[in-house]
C-alpha cells in the first residue's frame, strides 16, 4: 500500500501543476505544485513513514528552482531545473558506479534491501534514464511553447513512474531474502 502512497506523491503534483497551468497561468500551477509537494512530503513525514533521503533532497532542490519562477512569474527557472537536476543525477549515478559507491544505496537503503550488484545496475539504468531526461527536456524546453513543455513534463512523469516500477523486477530477483519481501522493500 505504501506503493501507491509513493505513487501518488509523485504524479499529484505534476497533476495539479498541469491542470492550473492550462486553466489559469504558469505561476498558478506552479504555485499549486509547490504547495502539494511540502504538504505531501509533511503527511508522509506526519503519518510516521520513514521519507526517503531522496524525497527531502529532491524537495529541497525543486523549492530552489520554483520559487524564483514564482516569485519572477519567469518560467525559465523551473524548466530548465529539470535539465539540471537530471544531468546532476546522471553524472553522480553514473559516476558513483565507476567509483563502485552506488549512491543510490545511500539515498534508498532505509526502503530497499538488495545486494550490492542490484545497486550498480540500477544506478546505470536510472544514469542513463537522467540522461535522456535531461536532453529531451531540453528540447521541449527551447523548442516549444510552455503549454507543450507542460505536456512533456506530465508524459515524463508517467514515463519515470513506469520505469520506476519496472525496475521492481530486479529488486525482487536479488534481494536480501531475510530483510526484505518479495519485491525487495525492507519490512
Amino acid at each position: 500500500m505504501l506503493w501507491l502512497f509513493s505513487a501518488i506523491e509523485e504524479l499529484a503534483p505534476v497533476l495539479a501543476f498541469f491542470v492550473v497551468q492550462h486553466y489559469y497561468s504558469f505561476t498558478a500551477g506552479l504555485m499549486a505544485m509547490t504547495l502539494l509537494v511540502v504538504v505531501l512530503l509533511a503527511l508522509s513525514y506526519g503519518l510516521g513513514r520513514a521519507v526517503p533521503r531522496f524525497a527531502v533532497i529532491s524537495t529541497i532542490f525543486f523549492l530552489f528552482f520554483s520559487v524564483p519562477s514564482i516569485l519572477t512569474g519567469n518560467s525559465t527557472y523551473f524548466q530548465v531545473s529539470d535539465t539540471i537536476l537530471d544531468g546532476v543525477f546522471a553524472v553522480l549515478l553514473l559516476g558513483s558506479r565507476v567509483l563502485g559507491f552506488p549512491v543510490l544505496k545511500f539515498l534508498f537503503e532505509r526502503v530497499f534491501a538488495i545486494t550490492d550488484e542490484a545497486w550498480q545496475i540500477l544506478s546505470l539504468r536510472w544514469g542513463l534514464l537522467f540522461v535522456l531526461l535531461a536532453v529531451l527536456n531540453e528540447i521541449f524546453r527551447q523548442g516549444f511553447s510552455v503549454d507543450v513543455w507542460a505536456q512533456y513534463k506530465l508524459v515524463s512523469t508517467i514515463g519515470i513512474l513506469v520505469f520506476g516500477c519496472y525496475q521492481f523486477t530486479l529488486s525482487a530477483r536479488m534481494r536480501i531474502r531475510a530483510e526484505s519481501n518479495r519485491l525487495g522493500l525492507r519490512v
